[in-house]
């Protein structure tokens, strides 16, 4: 009521989208939130190029990452759509662990899991990766066990169903593709209609 009452300052842009000053006041906090981290920073660099090398943490990890292909700002959309599968549901979308070295991350898993949900790698991404013969066969197929055949973005969204589920998978398949210039740009992902929230 009282945001009704005494709004916050707010500048409108000519494209329609409104700055709102931050309310810094929220009340007393009930309870820790936990501890936020940002990490990665001294991998940093400039995205007008492709780039090569290990960024991002390891489950978040886009394939031309893991694959050593080259990586532009794209990498950091794949980045995006994952962890915010993650905050959705509470888990990670990629378990990418082997269970035989101590539940260690395993660019191996993650691929196959990835495989899972998009089918086999385009021959493009395969040819310009770098570490391609050490994770794939010569039948595009991840040097792994199959993963089991009921995973899926809709088997692996559970908090959330009907109609704002399916558009939250439509937002996440913008984001997590095989191909780095298939993704959406942060722009493009600002229009689409799950992040448009109604209020009543």
């Amino acid at each position: 009521m009282e945001a009704w009452l005494h709004p916050l300052p707010q500048k409108q842009y000519d494209e329609g989208r409104t700055i709102y000053l931050s309310a810094n006041n929220f009340g007393r906090l009930v309870r820790g939130a936990g501890y936020v981290q940002l990490s990665d920073f001294d991998c940093a660099v400039k995205g007008n190029g492709k780039n090569n090398g290990a960024i991002q943490v390891d489950i978040y990890r886009a394939p031309e990452v893991i694959l050593q292909a080259g990586y532009s700002y794209s990498a950091d959309i794949w980045n995006l759509g994952v962890m915010l599968w993650d905050w959705l549901e509470g888990s990670p979308l990629f378990t990418a662990v082997d269970t035989n070295r101590g539940n260690e991350y395993d660019d191996i898993n993650h691929l196959a899991l990835i495989t899972a949900l998009f089918g086999p790698p385009p021959d493009n991404l395969l040819r310009q990766g770098e570490r391609t013969d050490f994770l794939y066969d010569d039948l595009k197929e991840p040097y792994i066990k199959p993963t089991p055949n009921e995973f899926g973005f809709e088997q692996s969204v559970n908090r959330i169903s009907g109609e704002e589920k399916e558009q939250f998978i439509k937002f996440a398949r913008r984001m997590i593709k095989w191909q780095p210039d298939e993704r959406s740009t942060a722009k493009e992902l600002l229009k689409d209609p799950w992040l448009d929230v109604k209020l009543a």
